[in-house]
């Protein structure tokens, strides 16, 4: 029979490996299930294990079952999580042009004399952004949240610059200006601190 030890280590083990095969670091697969980083920590290291609600729940993210997570044999996940999440938000984004593009078609067909019925396709950008910007907040990286962040900040000048015929409307973008270089600076501040395992078995910080 297992002992306690050798059950920890190989759940912890588990853990580990199926949290880098699906390319999460700690900190993104803690803001997944709202725990903290030290939590998911303790956890890979055997200090602690999750309770069986949260271990079903990791084990639906990766694609297996419990099982895999208590048994040292590896096993290869029905989907990756990462093409999963990629999958998802291009659905939700394509969603947003969806209903930018019926809203111009039915703009053309009972309102024909309407001028600048394309505004919905501008319309669409920010509103897009903001729904990049939820789920890469979720399970994205710093790089996609900085240029959905971008596209959000330029976008919005333009559609109230597009929309109306005020042409004093284009110092809005000074406006932007000083938000990005602040925005720049902040990602380049930013360092997310990561709690590894080395080849020792001891606990190391790395920052990124």
């Amino acid at each position: 029979m297992i002992s306690d030890n050798e059950f920890r280590k190989v759940v912890s083990e588990n853990l580990q490996y199926y949290r880098k095969l699906n390319n999460l670091t700690q900190l993104q697969l803690a803001e997944i299930l709202n725990y903290s980083d030290k939590s998911i920590s303790k956890w890979e290291r055997g200090e602690s294990l999750p309770d069986l609600y949260v271990m079903q729940i990791i084990a639906e993210l990766y694609g297996i079952t419990i099982n895999d997570f208590v048994t040292e044999q590896k096993t290869k996940p029905k989907h990756k999580l990462k093409h999963s999440n990629l999958l998802i938000t291009l659905l939700s984004v394509g969603i947003v042009w969806l209903v930018a593009t019926t809203v111009f078609v039915l703009l053309g067909i009972f309102l024909p004399e309407l001028e600048k019925k394309w505004l919905a396709f501008i319309y669409a950008i920010p509103v897009s952004m903001i729904v990049l910007l939820v789920f890469t907040n979720i399970w994205g990286n710093r790089i996609q949240v900085f240029s959905a962040l971008t596209v959000f900040y330029w976008s919005i000048p333009l559609s109230l610059y597009l929309s109306f015929n005020y042409q004093q409307l284009w110092l809005l973008f000074i406006i932007i200006i000083p938000l990005q270089i602040l925005t720049i600076l902040w990602f380049l501040l930013r360092r997310t601190t990561k709690i590894v395992i080395d080849s020792k078995g001891e606990l190391e910080h790395k920052t990124e």
